[in-house]
């Protein structure tokens, strides 16, 4: 009896060790599997990463042949210069004569480079008789530069340039630039960094980069103890207005409030729109006082303003907070708050006020 069940307990054990054993078995090839197939996805998308990166290096390489002023395809269409050391144009070629609006070399020739086909100052202030210098002085810093120069007819176009420098005996004479028009670049360069600080419709600054003025301009102002104020405007009944009388309308309101505003500040201050129909001034160095002369400037230029629609004069009126920067306050968004909770409050109980 004891035989039988010591037999029937090995059985069983050895049953449960097959189960076992046959199960790992499974586990393993199910893990194998997923393995291999794992691996087979990794290879499959290095290869797609493979095609694309192919794909990229030949868009790159097509797209700088458009711009390499030493390739077959343009080498007749790059700007050849030889200027002296003192800025003076010794030599260029006839593409540099068209591309510059001129009809011939001796135009050019014997003139300085500068206040010719190059600005005394291009349009970011950069000081280009210094930059001249600083070719000669460090050519090895200074091989390729971009900048803005100019055409006969005044037109601002941009060059790619690759300076090299022509000694004799150790001493500089000459530079020699070639060049190449990448205008268009930049002007699609100028396109995407407006449309990433301006606002489409008025031509303002949008929320983001007022923001970013606001906070700058409080920067300076803590550090120097300076003066700081902000306007917070915003359109009477314009919802009324959209729904009487349709977008175009209010479009021209928009319009009258934005001229309003550039009409009553100075090249320093700054103008955003920071909602549909809100929008903001940031004045520098203006206290409570100026502050508020502005306010009411612009909030009569707009009441004054004629608008009619099928001979109707239609009666555009705005409201105005002021804010200023007080003791200690270094934040902008403390003083864009202060503005916001002072309008509106005012503009629950009354339309058409500069309030403080």
């Amino acid at each position: 009896m004891l035989n039988s069940a010591i037999l029937n307990t090995a059985i069983l054990s050895a049953f449960i060790l097959f189960i076992l054993a046959f199960i790992e078995l499974y586990l393993l090839r199910k893990n194998k599997f997923l393995l291999d197939e794992k691996n087979n996805k990794i290879i499959e998308l290095n290869e797609e990463l493979l095609k694309e990166k192919k794909l990229l290096e030949k868009a790159n390489k097509e797209k700088n042949l458009l711009f390499d002023p030493y390739s077959d395809e343009n080498k007749y269409q790059s700007i050849f210069l030889g200027i002296s050391v003192d800025g003076t144009l010794l030599s260029l070629n006839e593409y540099a004569v068209n591309f510059f609006g001129y009809s011939s070399q001796e135009e050019l020739i014997g003139k300085k480079v500068i206040g010719t086909i190059v600005p005394l100052k291009d349009s970011t202030g950069q000081n280009m008789c210094d930059l001249l210098e600083k070719i000669k002085n460090n050519p090895r810093l200074y091989v390729d530069t971009e900048n803005e120069n100019i055409r006969k007819d005044g037109k601002k176009v941009w060059v790619s340039w690759t300076n090299r420098i022509i000694y004799e005996n150790g001493i500089p004479k000459q530079i020699h630039a070639i060049g190449f028009d990448i205008t268009p670049r930049k002007m699609l360069e100028e396109n995407l960094r407006k449309m990433t600080m301006i606002d489409p419709v008025t031509g303002v600054l949008n929320r983001k980069k007022f923001l970013e003025e606001g906070a700058r301009e409080m920067k300076r102002a803590v550090r120097y103890d300076r003066e700081l104020s902000v306007l917070l405007l915003t359109i009477d009944r314009f919802d009324s207005l959209n729904k009487d009388l349709g977008i175009a309308f209010s479009n021209k309101v928009i319009q009258v409030a934005v001229t309003a505003c550039r009409n009553s500040t100075r090249d320093s201050d700054y103008i955003g729109r920071i909602g549909d129909i809100e929008f903001a001034l940031i004045l520098p160095e203006t206290p409570l006082n100026g502050a508020k002369i502005v306010a009411e400037r612009i909030r009569n230029d707009i009441m004054k303003t004629n608008l009619s629609i099928d001979d109707e004069n239609i009666s555009v009126t705005t409201s105005i907070s002021i804010a200023s920067r007080i003791k200690d306050e270094n934040s902008i968004d403390l003083l864009m708050m202060r503005a916001f909770s002072a309008l509106k409050e005012n503009k629950d109980r009354q339309n058409n006020i500069a309030i403080a």
